[in-house]
């Protein structure tokens, strides 16, 4: 029971990110950035970028004229999605699932394909970032045995190829930030839909983990023992709990 549904499209190991994440933690909005509904309903159906036109697939094609016909129904949208996943073309895929949830807001399936969507891409980056982080060259600070937070060692460490692997491997970091903030608060949203599915209030109490809000992981690694004191993951909470409660103040109240 590690992994919820996330409609059996994307399962990654959290490891690799806890790993990326280990030395510290570094608001979401669904869509944020794309074209409104607003923006729809006047016409502009010209949201998927370069993608569109000739390169669509029939089946595309089919789903667009259905959101360009009906483009408050979220059916159109989702079948747009699904024709999208069809060709390989995620982000698009992503994009149509995202309006779906703009119209329909509680729909569960779409919001694990959007959580799916984000978890791949924070896999992907965190790889990206440990890719390039590796291809780093030791600086002569390194070789010298200087501190690389001293005046000396920053100076040894401003190679210019250094440099450059450095600023792409934050990027990268920072991207895998953001995908993975996204995906905690979309499950979020699930969990207040699905309360009593230990699946997802599981995988929500590990991405609050994983992101360092312990007060939310404890809550909902609690309702997990709760709700499946015998099962497995029950007690995988349990540990996450003594842990986390260890290491989180106590606030006192006067």
């Amino acid at each position: 029971m590690f992994f919820p549904r996330l409609r059996r499209q994307a399962k990654w190991v959290f490891l690799a990110l806890a790993f990326v994440f280990a030395g510290g933690f570094v608001f979401f909005g669904v869509g944020s950035g794309s074209t409104g509904l607003g923006d729809l309903l006047r016409g502009n159906f010209n949201i998927f970028g370069s993608n569109g036109g000739s390169t669509n697939s029939s089946a595309v094609k089919s789903a667009l004229k259905k959101t360009h016909a009906h483009p408050k129904d979220p059916n159109a949208w989702n079948a747009l999605a699904t024709a999208y996943s069809s060709d390989g073309r995620l982000s698009d895929a992503n994009k149509a699932y995202e309006h779906v949830l703009k119209l329909r807001p509680n729909d569960t399936s779409a919001i694990q394909s959007v959580a799916a969507y984000y978890e791949t891409r924070a896999q992907d980056k965190a790889t990206e970032a440990a890719n390039l982080q590796a291809q780093a060259p030791l600086s002569l600070a390194t070789v010298l045995g200087v501190s690389g937070s001293s005046k000396i060692g920053q100076a040894l460490a401003t190679d210019p190829s250094t440099q450059q692997l450095t600023e792409k491997a934050n990027a990268a970091t920072a991207e895998e930030t953001t995908a993975l903030q996204k995906d905690t608060q979309l499950y979020k949203r699930l969990a207040k839909l699905e309360p009593t599915d230990v699946n997802t209030q599981f995988h929500y109490a590990q991405l609050a983990d994983l992101i360092g809000d312990a007060k939310s992981a404890i809550t909902a690694y609690k309702k997990v023992v709760r709700l499946a004191p015998s099962d497995p993951s029950a007690q995988q909470a349990r540990q996450r709990i003594a842990i986390l409660s260890a290491a989180t103040p106590v606030v006192k109240h006067r």
